[in-house]
């Protein structure tokens, strides 16, 4: 049935998904419950049999903890160096990171996945090194211990009593392509403990009288072996096909938390993460901006909960409104939730709140009915010390209430001397003016606080005694009104003013993204818009602002001028971010010593520069301020593609023009030398013909003309051929035809012409006829051969090989001799390439006509050097 069918989207993603991962190295992860349970032995075991199966394996970093049976699994394993790192007068060993990747094996062992690099180092995780590693096509074997896995951290604090400072965030668990659980029993890991296996001296013995103990491990056991099967269950999908998977396993359920800058957000987050995982559901976490003024502290603490969030996976959001619970509502509706996770905080005054209005968690309850709610118990708030004002948001500066204090007894004053002229009644309207008045300039608290000590004043100090405790019910009605009037009024200017704030906030935004998008649009020049856009991030951000782009077709471009890249730290960040695509240096976790935020500005198909941000203030941007960053950096980048995509295309334009010039004058030469040329060589014949007897010096001379003429006549047939190939003039004609006919013809004709050179020729037997245009590839062994004797030394040993490799027929010749520089060989296949500093003449246009005409039948041309001296020349060609 139609709604039976997977969504198209869907399959998409999954197919683009696991594309991605074929590209990328594969993680292995020994997993255990402990230290000392084996995981770095079993890990060197797996190692050695990779090695024995002939895989290219080697050790990024061991860590033997002492233990010898697991150093004598190190033997015969190539063990990359560690790399020394300067930090505070100290050096220390940390895993060289580029040495690997430049090495690139095919598996590389890195042990303690959760480890902390010294400051100074690319990243300050390892397991971040981790993820580099495998960006780059190298499979990664690694050790890990389950108390590190970051959704789990909560629960091992309360179960063994410590705190877990070095924690691997879900997502990188999740890459894994397999997990291998290492499991011992409690008992067994104690008696290794005491035989001094797992820790050396005093170690083993503080280990025991804490975190080694029978019960804890035991429960740390159940953990581990929940968690293994809790993931093969989540993996079990893989292994069925893409179709079955958008089928059968369709996230049915959406899971949202709500993320604040309180601490009791991480152990909320770490729940949901749990749920999302068993369930295996998609998750969003949530923040709100109510237009709170958060402090320096609380936003840090919203930033660290929001990369908590982001590293275990969640699809992090943030939107502004002044009602929490409606904007949730209104996420949740947009995304399809179906569970809400969120915390309940008990504290002293959680009465007096749900008085004025109903709390977050009845109000989603009530609104989203048709969603389920889980309200995490979080721990009772301690209790204020001082003013019991706390249930009014008092904040940490006084002045507000000072200043209301200080306004409530001047207006007392000022009431009380016109006490007799006006009454007690006009007293309380003038009261209730002052409190209109105060809420243009305060929020709720101090107003609640001025609406109190307004009612009790004018209750005890303004009604005449005699009427005190007869008063009559209107004024009664009218204290209760003066208080309610207050506390609304309060309510309704503390709402409008945030309102104002956000809107200024998002128009101020909103401007500078317009001013920014007329500059890129409007500038006569590019360099107008950098300078533009450099000026208007730095007022905006109040911050300083660099942008680094990209030559054509090339690396970053360094302004020479600028102090800031003299130094080889923030060059290096900037070519990191540029070749990685991710953002680094200053406030993130990678290269966090710089002294910028490096933006990568990524177009549609490339990235093409790099944004640098700094604050004059040196506060990390907040979450509004790092977005706006985004989206300048995403309008930067699709002006700067378009713009190098006009500058190719005139290139390309400029390059075919020329091209077409080189064709015409290419025919032009053909055909005027063809004659002449051909004269030549009839008198030459001639000459042979008529003139029986010659001189020795007659006979060189006679040589050196003919084989100047056969030279010059192979010359015009390749510009012949190159003209009527660029021109599509000349038409491929594939047939069946066998490769060793092919060879024998054109190996006897070049012997016939006695060059100085012996032939080795050794084609395999049974080789499959193949389709190619005969006169083609004849053309293509002839410019070979002839640049493979260019190459050679005399009297040395010319071989033609012809052998099956795969599905490709390859064709090679080979010569012992001159060589062409390493560094020119990309561009020995052009066509007016020569070499300058050998005696040969170069490749020339041979190369690039036997380059093309491979590529015409779907083949490859090669030009290789050898190690003893010489060259290496092969075309390959498809056997189907």
């Amino acid at each position: 049935m139609a709604e039976d069918r997977p969504n198209p989207e869907d399959l998409l993603e999954i197919v683009q998904r696991e594309e991605s991962q074929q590209r990328k190295g594969k993680l292995k992860i020994f997993l255990g419950m402990a230290a000392g349970v084996g995981k770095t032995y079993a890990m060197l075991m797996a190692a050695q049999q990779l090695k024995k199966e002939g895989v290219n394996v080697i050790a990024g970093v061991i860590d033997t903890h002492g233990r010898r049976e697991t150093a004598e699994l190190l033997k015969g394993l190539e063990l990359i160096p560690e790399k020394m790192v300067e930090y505070k007068n100290s050096t220390f060993a940390e895993m060289d990171l580029d040495a690997i990747i430049k090495r690139k094996p095919e598996v590389v062992l890195v042990d303690e996945l959760a480890h902390s690099n010294v400051t100074g180092s690319r990243h300050p995780k390892r397991w971040q090194d981790v993820m580099e590693i495998l960006d780059n096509g190298i499979d990664v074997y690694t050790t890990l211990n389950v108390q590190h896995i970051e959704s789990r951290t909560d629960v091992i604090e309360s179960i063994a009593g410590i705190t877990i400072r070095e924690t691997v965030p879900d997502l990188v668990i999740d890459r894994a392509a397999s997990i291998e659980l290492i499991d011992i029993t409690p008992d067994e890991l104690l008696r290794r403990l005491k035989e001094g296996k797992v820790y050396i001296g005093n170690q083993s013995i503080i280990a025991a009288q804490n975190f080694f103990q029978a019960d804890r491990l035991t429960a740390l056991r159940e953990i581990v072996l929940r968690y293994a099967a809790e993931k093969v269950d989540h993996d079990l999908h893989g292994m069925f096909s893409s179709v079955e998977r958008a089928d059968v396993w369709k996230p049915r359920e959406r899971l949202l938390v709500a993320v604040s800058p309180h601490p009791i957000s991480q152990k909320i987050i770490r729940i949901t993460r749990r749920l999302a995982f068993n369930l295996n559901a998609p998750w969003i976490a949530l923040h709100v901006d109510d237009g709170s003024v958060l402090t320096n502290n609380e936003q840090k603490a919203l930033a660290i909960n929001l990369a908590l969030a982001r590293d275990l996976g969640a699809e992090v959001i943030t939107i502004s409104g002044i009602d929490r619970a409606q904007a949730i509502q209104r996420v949740a509706r947009q995304k399809s939730v179906t569970q809400i996770i969120i915390g309940r905080s008990h504290d002293h005054y959680q009465w007096v709140r749900s008085f004025f209005k109903p709390n977050l968690v009845d109000r989603l309850a009530m609104e989203c009915s048709d969603i389920d709610l889980h309200v995490i118990r979080t721990p009772l708030l301690q209790k204020p010390s001082g003013s019991g004002w706390t249930w009014l948001h008092l904040p940490k500066n006084l002045w507000p209430y000072i200043v209301v204090l200080l306004f409530v007894l001047s207006l007392t004053a000022v009431d009380d001397y016109f006490l007799d002229i006006i009454g007690y009644k006009i007293a309380g309207i003038t009261f209730l003016l002052g409190i209109l008045s105060l809420s243009l300039y305060f929020k709720k608290g101090p107003i609640f606080f001025a609406a109190i000590l307004y009612a009790l004043i004018w209750f005890f100090v303004f009604i005449p005694p005699e009427e005190l405790f007869t008063t009559r019910i209107e004024d009664l009605i009218l204290l209760t009104c003066y208080v309610l009037t207050a506390i609304i009024t309060g309510i309704l200017t503390d709402r409008a003013k945030r309102n104002h704030e956000m809107l200024m906030k998002r128009e101020k935004s909103i401007t500078a993204m317009y001013d920014i998008v007329k500059e890129i649009a409007s500038s006569p020049s590019f360099d107008l818009v950098l300078m533009a856009v450099k000026n208007k991030l730095s007022n905006v951000l109040g911050g300083k602002c660099e942008i680094i782009i990209k030559k054509l077709d090339e690396g970053l471009l360094f302004d020479e001028s600028n102090l800031v890249f003299h130094e080889e730290k923030e060059k290096n960040t900037a070519i990191w971010v540029f070749k990685n695509g991710k953002e680094a240096g200053w406030s993130t976790s990678t290269l966090p010593s710089s002294q910028y935020l490096y933006i990568p500005l990524k177009g549609a198909r490339e990235t093409v520069g790099v944004l640098a941000y700094r604050s004059k203030t040196d506060t990390e941007p907040n979450i509004e301020e790092h977005n706006f960053l985004y989206t300048v950096g995403q309008q930067l980048a699709n002006y700067l593609e378009r713009t190098f995509a006009e500058e190719k295309a005139r290139k390309l334009e400029h390059h075919h023009q020329v091209e077409r010039i080189y064709q015409s004058i290419l025919n032009l030469i053909s055909n005027l030398f063809e004659g002449p040329l051909l004269i030549i060589q009839d008198a030459i014949k001639e000459i042979k013909t008529e003139i029986p007897q010659f001189t020795d010096k007659s006979k060189n001379s006679l040589e050196v003309i003919t084989t100047a003429s056969t030279n010059l006549s192979r010359i015009l047939e390749n510009i012949s051929a190159m003209v009527n190939l660029s021109a599509g003039l000349t038409p491929v004609k594939r047939e069946k035809y066998q490769v060793r006919p092919l060879i024998n013809t054109c190996c006897e004709r070049i012997k016939k012409m006695k060059y100085p050179f012996n032939w080795s020729v050794k084609i395999e037997p049974n080789l499959p006829e193949i389709m190619f245009d005969y006169n083609l590839i004849e053309l293509v062994f002839y410019n070979l051969a002839f640049h493979a004797m260019e190459f050679a030394l005399p009297d040395s040993t010319i071989e033609i090989k012809a052998s099956r490799q795969l599905e490709m027929i390859d064709i090679s010749i080979t010569s012992e001799g001159q060589s062409i520089p390493p560094e020119m060989l990309d561009v020995a296949y052009e066509g007016f390439y020569r070499l300058q500093d050998v005696s040969s003449s170069g490749l020339g246009f041979g190369i690039a006509i036997a380059k093309t005409i491979a590529e015409i039948h779907h083949g490859q041309l090669k030009v290789q050097n050898i190690p003893k001296g010489g060259m290496l020349f092969s075309l390959l060609l498809p056997t189907e």
